[in-house]
């Protein structure tokens, strides 16, 4: 009851709530056909006083577009990963144990 944070799924983001920052993962999904429709609501319905759009660049265009449309401010910062991704040689075998 007395936590600051709120992490969901975007299908379960409250957009009635005003919030200081708000951070929007892989908003590629945008484009997904099923699914695409609760990034278009996060988007357009979170009441952030700043929020965070993250994924592949794929969106970045249209986010740009939605966010001049809408009158508000766009930043596009890109990050570089520091390290590559590495599949492991070996499953874990749902052990978590072995993590």
């Amino acid at each position: 009851p007395f936590g600051t944070h709120v992490s969901c799924t975007v299908e379960m983001a409250n957009i009635n709530a005003a919030v200081d920052v708000a951070v929007l993962d892989e908003i590629q999904l945008i484009a997904d056909p099923y699914r695409g429709w609760a990034w278009t609501r996060c988007l357009l319905g979170l009441q952030a006083s700043e929020l965070h759009v993250c994924g592949d660049g794929s969106v970045l265009e249209l986010v740009e577009q939605i966010s001049r449309m809408c009158g508000d401010d766009f930043e596009a910062v890109e990050y570089h990963r520091r390290n590559a991704l590495r599949i492991e040689g070996k499953s874990l075998n749902g052990d978590l144990k072995a993590f």
